[in-house]
């Protein structure tokens, strides 16, 4: 009997023991956000190729982003293709080919403003939804404006504004110049 008496504080110190500790509920390791130290836009159209970047080589915080100003032809037809890439890594890693294998957690936003025209996004999701990696759109008249490219990551497509939704990934906002 005083064995028993002598075992049960001890059982009972055993299973406060294993109740107070945490219980680790991941599931497997974070899927850790890319730096993304690049944009870059390629514009097809009027009989050229011209790239733009958007270089922000330490990330967020400390030096302030290199952004090339655009320049484009008037009334002109153009393709854009964006690209984002991780320029601090030797080769630089391409963050587009992620972008579009998780191309349903993915949106890519514009907003122009001045004689550039809105983007329409030519390319979707695995559901259908728009992705925003290539686009089509016409210049106007010549004129000065802004054109302002944010990566989304888990934007609510189906949000008649998806681009305020979810988190930001990269942001830029490049002059332009349209002549």
């Amino acid at each position: 009997m005083k064995i028993i008496a002598l075992k049960m504080p001890l059982l009972a110190l055993l299973v406060i023991a294993m109740l107070s500790c945490e219980k680790d509920d991941d599931n497997g390791p974070d899927n850790e956000q890319e730096l993304i130290t690049t944009i870059s836009l390629k514009f097809t159209g009027g009989g050229q190729t011209v790239t733009f970047t958007a270089e922000d080589k330490d990330g967020d915080g400390g030096a302030a982003p290199v952004i090339q100003a655009i320049t484009l032809k008037a009334n002109t037809d153009y393709t854009l293709s964006v690209s984002f890439l991780d320029a601090s890594k030797t080769p630089t890693e391409d963050i587009t080919t992620e972008v579009k294998a998780e191309s349903n957690d993915h949106l890519v936003c514009y907003v122009a403003t001045g004689p550039m025209g809105a983007p329409q996004i030519q390319d979707t999701d695995a559901g259908g939804k728009p992705l925003g990696l290539e686009s089509k759109f016409k210049t106007g008249a010549a004129g000065a404006g802004s054109f302002k490219v944010t990566l989304k990551h888990e934007a609510d497509k189906g949000n008649a504004n998806a681009c305020s939704t979810g988190e930001t990934d990269a942001e830029a906002t490049f002059n332009v110049t349209i002549q």
